[in-house]
């Protein structure tokens, strides 16, 4: 039987994708598994382990960290409104009706926004590229929705979609919370699955899985440089020096927040009601890869830095499990029952990359029975 390395060095050999690091340790440090394989960029260069990626959506952990470290010092608290600190949201608006050539209509909300609503995507905030009332909004102002080269506030300053507390909807709320660890050396190239049709919104519609390899690029999937730092999806890094992040979180050892913090950040934050939002949203096809999510139906919530499994997954995640992901097929996770965590990155476009998933869940399953035998 092909070995891990084996099927990953074939995948690289036959161009189904481009070079990824792969990153796993457990609780007590007595296991490590750190391989870097494959290119870089279309020159030949090889990944190794200082290659830098850019992190997007995996930022949002290191953002609610920062902001738990200020919950734990009293500058804020998770229930407050928001508006002390950030009082640009005093006055936002939910956009209750958007037609095209129709009036825009508002609604002024009831209830404020808190730092838990937007940790947990539940302030009512989305994407502006990914919700056709958002488009419809943008085109009343003359604008483009995720629109580049423009500053933070114009970006993420948008409607409501819901009263905040009450729904779920992937967005920018992280955004208003900055953070960026900002390391661009070595930085690997971006590369796009070919076959994949040109998309203006590269999230609505998931074109189907396509047999042709990836090709590297020079388009930027961001600003470079930006005007203003992005908390949302803003780290350029390297995978080695992010798995700290996580490996202090598994450890819970108090270098970046005390232990019951971390076990607060690990607990279920949703109602149950808003958690079947939270399932039916990331149980699309658009997301199914790009979160290399469990298999339909599974339990989900959301804890204070990602989604949390609410149940035990056959021989991979324990229920407790918190996971996220990264617009370029990134992964991570920490599993605090099993001991484990992992960091899968890649830099393959579009989002939801079906042959990324099915490399990212092969690297989950081989890491657990790794991990299983070190204990027999």
């Amino acid at each position: 039987m092909a070995s891990l390395e084996d099927k990953f060095q074939n995948a690289f050999d036959t161009g189904d994708i481009p070079g990824v690091i792969l990153i796993a340790s457990d609780a007590k440090g007595t296991f490590k598994y750190q391989k870097a394989f494959g290119p870089k960029n279309a020159a030949g260069g090889k990944v190794d382990l200082d290659t830098t990626f850019i992190m997007a959506s995996c930022t949002k952990l290191m953002t609610s960290i920062a902001a738990m470290q200020c919950v734990e010092r009293g500058l804020i608290s998770l229930d407050e409104d928001i508006s002390r600190v950030l009082p640009e949201l005093k006055d936002v608006q939910i956009l209750k009706e958007a037609e095209p050539g129709k009036e825009i209509v508002y609604q002024k909300p009831e209830t404020a926004i808190t730092l838990r609503h937007l940790l947990t995507h539940t302030s009512g905030m989305g994407y502006d590229i990914m919700d056709p009332r958002y488009h419809v909004w943008r085109a009343s102002r003359s604008e483009t929705p995720g629109i580049m080269g423009v500053p933070l506030l114009a970006r993420i300053s948008i409607p409501l979609l819901f009263e905040p507390g009450t729904s779920w909807v992937y967005g920018g709320s992280m955004d208003w919370a900055e953070a960026k660890p900002d390391i661009k050396r070595n930085l690997v190239k971006m590369t796009f699955r070919k076959g994949i049709p040109d998309q203006d919104m590269p999230f609505p519609t998931m074109p189907a899985p396509t047999s042709e390899g990836v090709e590297f690029t020079d388009e930027l999937i961001y600003d470079d440089p930006t005007a203003d730092e992005y908390g949302g999806s803003g780290a350029i890094g390297s995978p080695i020096d992010c798995t700290k992040i996580l490996d202090s979180l598994l450890a819970s050892d108090g270098k970046l927040l005390r232990p019951e913090t971390v076990d607060q950040m690990f607990q279920p934050q949703i109602s149950s009601e808003v958690g079947e939002v939270l399932m039916n949203n990331i149980d699309l096809p658009i997301y199914k890869d790009g979160f290399a999510n469990p298999p339909s139906g599974t339990r989900l919530n959301h804890g204070l830095g990602g989604v949390i499994v609410m149940e035990d997954i056959e021989t991979e995640r324990k229920k407790g499990t918190m996971y996220w992901s990264g617009l370029p097929n990134l992964l991570w996770s920490v599993d605090r029952e099993t001991g484990l965590n992992l960091r899968y990155a890649s830099n393959v476009l579009p989002f939801g990359d079906y042959k990324s998933g099915e490399m990212q869940r092969l690297f989950e399953k081989e890491m657990y029975g790794k991990l299983d035998e070190l204990h027999l």
